[in-house]
């Protein structure tokens, strides 16, 4: 019964943190959410305003829905693949892929990934997970934007990380990762189209007053103390974002959600202290009838044992439930 309970209770955290998870991709996607993102990262939208960035995301962003295999059919260049896999490896799911073009004379296509990271101590860097996203992205065009050779008509990809919950050293940062050139004898005078890949970092610091005003965005949407309500306000009055019905909505789930697992996390930690409190308690019981024998006082143990009154001060006294 009790191992049963334990799944029981692991399953139901992990779909509850599953879901919010969900819902944060949700309102993340959102396009004038995605313009802001866009504004403060990515190099060639620098001069633009985020009314322009809006207009210029293609289509609707995919939110971890379609599949690429590497090696299977050619689909056509149409949609986007978001998620990659390998054989031997599990399946990756991107959590936002989007294109964007970049208005001027000659319209620039980019393919964009933005992924919402909640740990940022994983086992390894996630920079270079990032560009290994960026490397799938770029691999994954063959035969859906370019064919045979054709490889003047690769997209620029970018992978962009939102991570939450990171070291001091990490917080309220933006950093970007590419790849530049170096000559290292001579100087070629022709321009190379190398700059083909970038990643971003950005490093939120649990401070709605703290770092430029992306970061101010994403703590305001991401934040598990301001009600659906006062973040509405915030996106009007501050950032000009008029919350949709949809929007609305998916704020609310991620509020109710994140209420969800503080509670269940509260809940365990209590069940822990408790479960922790009773093993000590216990252990210091039994060591004191340890001593009692073998100093030979057994009657003082037998004591302890048969005389109820006695077992009961002595429980309280050593914590034990």
């Amino acid at each position: 019964m009790e191992i049963n309970t334990n799944i029981s209770n692991v399953v139901e955290a992990t779909d509850v943190s599953a879901r919010y998870d969900a819902e944060v991709k949700k309102i993340l996607s959102n396009k004038n959410i995605l313009a802001w993102i866009i504004k403060y990262t990515i190099r060639e939208f620098k001069e633009y305003s985020v009314k322009e960035i809006c207009d210029c995301i293609e289509g609707e962003p995919e939110v971890g829905i379609r599949r690429v295999m590497p090696g299977k059919t050619p689909e056509q260049i149409v949609g986007l693949d978001t998620s990659d896999k390998v054989i031997g490896e599990g399946e990756i799911t991107y959590d936002i892929k989007f294109f964007v073009c970049v208005p001027g004379g000659e319209s620039i296509k980019l393919i964009i990934n933005v992924e919402a990271q909640n740990k940022f101590e994983v086992g390894y860097d996630i920079v270079t997970r990032s560009i290994f996203y960026c490397a799938r992205m770029l691999s994954a065009q063959k035969d859906t934007e370019f064919v045979n050779s054709n490889y003047d008509d690769i997209k620029k990809v970018y992978s962009i990380w939102i991570c939450v919950n990171v070291p001091r050293d990490i917080m309220n940062t933006i950093t970007r990762f590419k790849m530049t050139q170096e000559n290292v004898y001579g100087i070629i005078k022709r321009k190379m189209r190398y700059d083909l890949l970038e990643t971003v970092l950005i490093g939120l610091g649990n401070n709605l007053s703290k770092g430029n005003e992306l970061h101010k965005l994403l703590e305001t949407l991401l934040s598990d103390t301001l009600n659906v309500n006062q973040k509405k306000e915030i996106l009007k009055n501050k950032f000009n974002i008029e919350t949709t019905v949809k929007l609305e909505g998916e704020l609310e789930n991620m509020c109710n959600l994140s209420l969800s697992v503080l509670e269940r996390g509260i809940e365990q930690g209590i069940e822990q202290g408790i479960e922790q409190g009773i093993e000590q308690g216990e252990r210091r019981f039994i060591t004191l009838l340890t001593k009692l024998k073998e100093n030979k006082r057994n009657d003082d143990a037998d004591a302890i044992l048969t005389d109820e009154k006695l077992r009961e001060k002595l429980y309280k006294e050593f914590e034990i439930a």
